[in-house]
């Protein structure tokens, strides 16, 4: 009984307070972070994979999915300017994939050379999404279904539910100011999601309004040589009532001048959580492979959560005018 209370609770909060799904490794999802992160990266185009499985050992766990796909517009009239497109997709499942939520999301950016020696630049970006969330009515079990130690379906649930599926568009918008020297790179961005405030509510009750996500993203990233680099980075996001703050680091080492191969090692801390994110990285040529494991400092609601996140990026090296900065 006491569990099938917790599973309605964590449902209603999913709808009537609705937050967006995060990542431990945001810079493997940039569409997300932040619009304006669409076309920063080397190359002329980048491909990033994300899959987040979250509190694994708890009943059924939370499974999100990121898929995003970017490539650079060049003219040869605008070279203090860059142009990219970019499209990505966000998949959630949870309660044993009784809820699913489904995102496609258009973003364009536009970077200005701010100098002549293109060392600063400022870019902005708006972002097009089409949300898409269902419920699964033949899955879904209930307190008030639990009689004799076992669920029957066959009760009502006496959730005041309006439908089982809605679909709404939405819009953001992001800016990302960013230097790159000799050696050293730097950036610091903001993003604010869900300017059109829809309603996210499978209930009746529809003045349940997405609440606006405010994200400020910074990294930070020094070559020592041909064979060490360094990458620090962070950002705070508040959505409604929630907030989060993460920091850490990557640092990266080939094994010698003249290979194509990079070992990825790095740490990352989440206050409000009192979460750390161990991190381990590998890189060949333009592939890069990254995993990391949620570690709490506490039990939560006396478990000792695990949540496991993989990575794939695959991006070309053929374009010069950006650099890679703090991994993005």
């Amino acid at each position: 009984m006491k569990k099938a209370i917790i599973v309605f609770c964590l449902f209603y909060q999913s709808f009537a307070f609705a937050q967006d799904p995060k990542f431990s490794q945001y810079f493997a999802s940039p569409l997300t972070l932040n619009p304006a992160l669409t076309g920063y990266f080397d190359g002329n185009y980048r491909i990033a994979v994300n899959t987040r499985q979250q509190w694994a050992n708890v009943g059924d766990p939370y499974n999100t999915y990121s898929l995003s796909g970017e490539i650079k517009l060049k003219d040869e009239f605008y070279y203090n300017d860059v142009f990219s497109v970019g499209v990505s997709a966000l998949f959630d499942e949870s309660f044993n994939k009784v809820l699913k939520s489904y995102a496609y999301s258009a973003s364009f950016s536009y970077y200005k050379y701010l100098d002549p020696d293109h060392e600063f630049k400022f870019g902005l970006a708006p972002q097009i999404s089409y949300v898409s969330k269902s419920l699964d009515f033949d899955a879904l079990t209930v307190a008030s279904q639990f009689q004799n130690g076992a669920f029957n379906t066959s009760l009502p649930n006496n959730l005041d539910l309006k439908s089982n599926k809605i679909d709404y568009f939405d819009f953001n918008i992001g800016a990302n100011l960013a230097m790159t020297k000799d050696r050293v790179a730097a950036s610091l961005g903001y993003s604010t999601y869900h300017l059109t405030r829809p309603s996210e509510s499978l209930f009746n009750d529809q003045n349940v309004k997405i609440p606006y996500r405010h994200t400020l993203n910074a990294g930070f990233r020094y070559l020592s040589n041909d064979l060490l680099d360094l990458n620090f980075s962070t950002y705070y996001m508040i959505q409604g009532t929630s907030s989060d703050v993460i920091f850490g680091g990557i640092a990266g080492l080939k094994p010698n001048f003249e290979s194509n191969m990079k070992i990825n090692a790095g740490l990352w801390y989440k206050t409000n959580e009192r979460q750390f994110f161990p991190y381990v990285g590998f890189e060949v040529s333009n592939v890069s492979l990254g995993l990391n494991y949620s570690v709490f400092t506490k039990n939560v609601a006396t478990f000792q959560p695990k949540t496991f996140e993989l990575s794939l990026i695959i991006r070309d090296k053929n374009f010069t005018k950006f650099k890679n900065t703090c991994k993005f």
